[in-house]
């Protein structure tokens, strides 16, 4: 029996396709100095690295537009699953009870609301993960056209009219995913909208005195309306009682494009008004009884800049949430990141490098006195990035090269993401993955050995410096 417990992000390099969501990139950040000169520098990097990010920021509805109700849809992607229609008989529950601990790694997969609602795609899509490692999903809740997907009854909802039923019934997808030993995770974009634009200016970020529309089409919410927060707090208390195991924020953040003269905040403020958010809901969470998570930037871990353009504070945060996690695609680093020519090319060398950086600035923040408590479970790549020069094709080697490289930098947990929701299912299972234990033990061993020969690399370079001083 199974055990369970997208910006999607990074430095983009190149312009993606509609089949590919929301990523976001950004670029290392440039040390501001006192002359004026080097300012104006950082100035205009900034300004590059948010209009990189925005360029590269994927509409996650384009790929994942299925409807529940299209049959052709339904058969194709069905038939790309399995090759058969048949309904899986969920075996029954006094059997197949879920056994969920929060110490149980959670290995998961993203589906799609259009994918969840339909019955058939599901039942396939549990018949395989039932073959195979994968022991967690996670779905839309409230979707990137800033639709709740399934029948709540809250109040705000129904005022709002912001329910599209997607997903026919959601706690019975819930309670059979259960059966099944699978972990449920709402997926929740947040701060990002379209549906609210009009029917809630007043909860927007506004310039010149007009809602502020991003280049996507895409509305923001005021991080800091708490009129906004509470419409949040109903969606989650309803997920929760439809049966969610927790909830993950996307678009916890401020878009790219948004200034500092719209706001009044500048990227110090923009980071703690999203921290200050974070540090509400993890009060909220904790009466709920339910964990939850945060989707961040990748290069949030390691660059200022993009930390003061979307407000993300990747150690901040940490102090907040249950769990962070990064999105690490290496196809949206841009060529030469971490001194990788291609990063999209070195699944396991891009994974690893970006892990390893994660440890050491939430190693620093600890060391500082900051009470870090959230788990890093990352994103993943799952999916083909055929619109860069340079690519490989992704399938099951590449995502285990990835998920070692994140066993090796001491993380159990880990989520894939293909906006088709199509994975390989077959490469998935428990004899094919690497095992975590088994990987970082290796891993201390080799960092053991390594260690030594650093520091005589150190010392020797010491006394050469010292030499030439002479």
């Amino acid at each position: 029996m199974k055990q369970g417990s997208n910006l999607k992000s990074f430095l983009g390099a190149g312009v993606l396709t509609a089949l590919f969501i929301t990523f976001a990139a950004g670029c290392s950040a440039v040390e501001n100095t006192a002359n004026n000169a080097d300012k104006a520098e950082n100035a205009a990097t900034a300004e590059s690295n948010a209009t990189a990010l925005e360029d590269t920021e994927d509409v996650y509805h384009e790929e994942a537009s299925v409807s529940g109700g299209d049959e052709e849809a339904e058969a194709a992607l069905t038939e790309t699953l399995t090759g058969t229609t048949e309904e899986a008989e969920p075996d029954a529950a006094t059997e197949n009870e879920a056994e969920l601990s929060e110490h149980d790694p959670v290995h998961g997969v993203y589906l799609s609301a259009y994918v969840a609602g339909s019955t058939g795609m599901m039942d396939e899509i549990i018949s395989k993960m039932d073959e195979c490692a994968i022991n967690a999903v996670v779905i839309d809740v409230k979707n990137d056209e800033g639709r709740v997907t399934f029948e709540t009854g809250g109040e705000l909802v129904e005022e709002l009219g912001s329910c599209e039923k997607l997903v026919r019934d959601m706690p019975s997808l819930v309670d059979k995913l259960h059966e099944h030993g699978i972990y449920v995770i709402g997926r929740f974009v947040t701060f990002r909208e379209m549906y609210l634009k009009n029917v809630k200016p007043e909860w927007m970020i506004r310039e010149n005195g007009k809602v502020y529309t991003d280049k996507k089409g895409f509305c923001w919410i005021d991080p800091t309306n708490e009129e906004a927060w509470k419409y949040i707090e109903e969606i989650v208390s309803d997920c929760i009682d439809a049966g969610f195991d927790e909830i993950q924020f996307d678009y916890v953040r401020y878009g790219t494009g948004v200034k500092e003269n719209m706001i009044g905040l500048d990227g110090e403020g923009k980071q703690e008004a999203i921290t200050a958010f974070s540090a509400h809901m993890e009060e909220f969470f904790s009466e709920l009884g339910k964990p939850y998570s945060l989707d961040v930037f990748g290069t949030v871990i390691g660059s200022d800049t993009d930390r003061k353009i979307v407000g993300q504070d990747y150690a901040g945060l940490s102090v907040h949430t249950d769990y962070l996690s990064p999105m690490v695609y290496p196809s949206h680093y841009y060529d030469g990141s971490y001194g990788i020519a291609y990063p999209d090319e070195k699944p396991y060398d891009t994974v690893r490098h970006a892990m390893d950086e994660s440890n050491d600035v939430l190693d620093a923040a600890k060391g500082e006195g900051k009470d870090v408590k959230a788990q890093v479970r990352p994103w993943i790549q799952g999916f083909t990035a055929s619109y860069l020069s340079h690519y490989i094709k992704y399938g099951g080697q590449q995502i285990r090269d990835q998920i070692l490289a994140s066993y090796e930098a001491g993380h159990k947990e880990w989520l894939i993401w293909n906006p088709s929701c199509k994975y390989p299912w077959d490469e998935l299972t428990e004899e094919k993955l690497p095992h975590f234990e088994e990987a970082y033990e290796k891993a201390l061993q080799k960092k053991a050995l390594d260690e030594p020969e650093a520091e005589k690399q150190k010392a020797a370079e010491s006394v050469s410096s010292g030499n030439a001083e002479n």
